[in-house]
């Protein structure tokens, strides 16, 4: 019941941040930006762009499962991921993505379980170390052009700032606090079962401090994935015919993606839409209702798309296991 009544609160939320986004601050009617002609190459463009930024993110998760010593393929990282990608956009489930792909590693590597979740917890920290020095590096040396844009630009690009300075001092903390010297000092009296028993978790984080290499190829990945996935975007607005340039949109999409990643909307839908629509008037001029449907194409080609092949790949005999069955077993293991 719990989770029917999280899904409604979320359905209710996007519906109301996708109709600010159309009807807010004098935007034109919904179907106003939708063109004639759409240039449907710039669709098959997102699409093709939106399944290289599914493979980069499995490649920059396969670095931390190398690091953690897993025995796992590149192809079957890509797989899970997929499959990831399909738990995602199922809002009704209490299954997340990463709690699908949590489950079908660990049923392969059943004496690694701890190890398993501590790569997609990492995973998510250096998708956010990336976007961090994504931001910054875009941010840089334009400090004073937050004056000229409206207040709500200027309190996303504030977040921005705060979130992703906050995202990095905390990525740093982690390895400081696991590393031998203080996990010793805090542990040294610790003489309960549980205690011991938590000391693996800074013991297994700590792993990535010693396997630096493969936490900088996962970074270096990261980065790589940002602008082949922020582009999936930019031919969404270029489907519906606006001629911004690609750094124009790429220097928005950092906050629009940490907005949108907060757990308040179905996959971001709406909250994504809003953010871009503020950030891409101050910084392009572009046309609201543009911005909003170039978001929701976006999506749709670069996301959407992949997502159901996260079905087709779930559907095959290896990986077909019941919704039922996967909770079960993740709250098992909780």
């Amino acid at each position: 019941m719990k989770k029917w009544l999280l899904f409604l609160a979320k359905l209710v939320f996007t519906v109301v941040c996708l109709w600010w986004a159309f009807s807010g601050q004098d935007i034109h009617e919904a179907g106003a930006a939708w063109p004639d002609h759409p240039a449907w190459g710039w669709a098959v463009a997102a699409v093709v762009l939106g399944g290289l930024a599914v493979f980069l993110s499995a490649l920059r998760w396969w670095f931390l499962l190398l690091a953690q010593g897993i025995p796992v393929s590149l192809g079957r990282t890509v797989q899970v991921t997929l499959i990831g990608c399909l738990f995602n956009l199922m809002g009704v489930s209490s299954v997340t993505g990463d709690a699908a792909k949590i489950f079908l590693l660990i049923r392969d590597h059943r004496d690694r379980k701890l190890a398993v979740t501590m790569s997609v917890l990492v995973d998510h920290l250096v998708g956010l170390a990336a976007m961090a020095l994504t931001f910054f590096a875009v941010t840089a040396g334009h400090f004073r052009e937050i004056e000229t844009m409206s207040k709500l630009g200027a309190a996303a690009i504030k977040f921005g700032w705060y979130y992703f300075a906050g995202g990095l001092a905390f990525f740093l903390l982690l390895f400081v606090m696991s590393s031998p010297w203080v996990n010793e000092r805090i542990h040294r009296r610790a003489k309960s079962p549980l205690m011991q028993r938590m000391r693996r978790v800074p013991e297994n984080f700590d792993v990535y401090r010693r396997n630096w290499r493969q936490v900088v190829g996962s970074v270096v990945t990261g980065l790589a994935m940002l602008p082949v996935y922020y582009a999936t975007f930019w031919c969404g607005v270029r489907f519906l015919g606006d001629t911004s340039g690609f750094m124009q949109v790429f220097a928005a999409m950092p906050v629009v993606d940490a907005a949108s990643a907060m757990p308040v909307s179905i996959s971001g839908i709406g909250v994504r839409e809003v953010v871009l629509k503020i950030l891409m008037g101050d910084l392009a001029g572009m046309d609201p209702g543009i911005a909003v449907l170039g978001s929701l194409v976006g999506f749709a080609a670069g996301t959407l798309f992949w997502a159901i092949v996260g079905g087709f790949v779930f559907l095959r005999p290896s990986d077909r296991t019941s919704m039922k069955q996967i909770e079960e077993t993740t709250h098992a293991e909780a």
